[in-house]
């Protein structure tokens, strides 16, 4: 039950960080990095270290969300979507990370 708990949450987590992303209006992007943070947190608490496939499939994400907000920040001519998307690729980049070294254990060669 704890997995499907950690996937609803990465799911809502990652809405509300394409929420911060690609919504003009400030009140909407504050709302969406507040669910983003709460739900990412709820993430992290549920998923368990035996979910390989859900750690992996969340990684993978992570990183796409942090290419993604990298995109967003570079091609945008909006400030507020500049800043969205800054710092939505940087929370998806360090969750990747943290999946990637602390919960899937790799470490380089």
């Amino acid at each position: 039950m704890r997995n499907v708990f950690s996937i609803v949450s990465f799911v809502m987590a990652m809405l509300g960080g394409l929420a911060t992303m690609f919504t003009a209006q400030r009140e909407r992007q504050t709302m969406g990095t507040i669910v983003a943070i709460a739900f990412l947190i709820s993430f992290f608490i549920n998923v368990s270290r035996e979910a390989k496939l859900i750690l992996q499939g969340a990684c993978v994400i992570s990183f796409a969300m942090a290419v993604l907000g990298a995109g967003v920040a570079i091609l945008t001519h909006q400030d507020d979507k500049r800043t969205g998307g800054i710092v939505t690729g940087i929370v998806a980049l360090g969750t990747s990370l943290v999946i990637l070294f602390l919960y899937l254990e790799f470490f380089p060669p």
